[in-house]
């Protein structure tokens, strides 16, 4: 009896056409994100943030999970500024260092503030020029280049100083 209803189960299972990893709004369709592509992880990344959907913007959540092996794959293949907005999107901010410290927030008229919140610069890595996306309205992933080469990237949480 017990096989009957176990077959009659898998029947139904397979009829229906209900497959085991389906992608979800939160959920990937990558089998592996470690062996794709930097190209497919993008793609990835850009159907799950199209949803705008805060219930999949947590920490280890596969938005994010994905966001940290672009970075890495980033990294590894020393990628250009343009090949990270490329996957990622427009950046919250991009730009030389130099410029990095003007963009601080400022109270302008009728006390509206102006400029960008960005990381400090200690807590950021090296480089010439930085590529930065604001995610969640608190976590920032900045990547650092140097002579026009992806050479680090780091994650900081607004307000932790530490």
């Amino acid at each position: 009896m017990k096989a009957f209803i176990l077959v009659l189960t898998i029947g139904l299972i397979t009829s229906t056409g209900i497959k085991a990893q389906e992608p979800t709004a939160c959920g990937t369709a990558l089998e592996d994100m470690e062996t794709a592509s930097i190209e497919e992880l993008g793609a990835e990344y850009r159907r799950l943030a199209s949803y705008n959907n805060p219930y999949c913007d947590t920490t280890n959540s596969d938005l994010h999970k994905l966001m940290q092996q672009i970075a890495k794959n980033m990294k590894a293949s020393k990628a250009n500024a343009d090949q990270v907005v490329a996957e990622l999107g427009e950046p919250y901010y991009r730009g030389p260092l130099s410029d990095y410290e003007n963009q601080k927030v400022t109270v302008g008229r009728n006390g509206k503030m102006l400029g960008k919140v960005l990381p400090p610069q200690f807590k950021i890595p090296s480089g010439e020029y930085y590529v930065v996306y604001f995610w969640r309205n608190k976590d920032y992933l900045t990547f650092a280049f140097k002579a026009e080469q992806c050479t680090e990237y780091s994650w900081w949480e607004k307000g932790n100083y530490r």
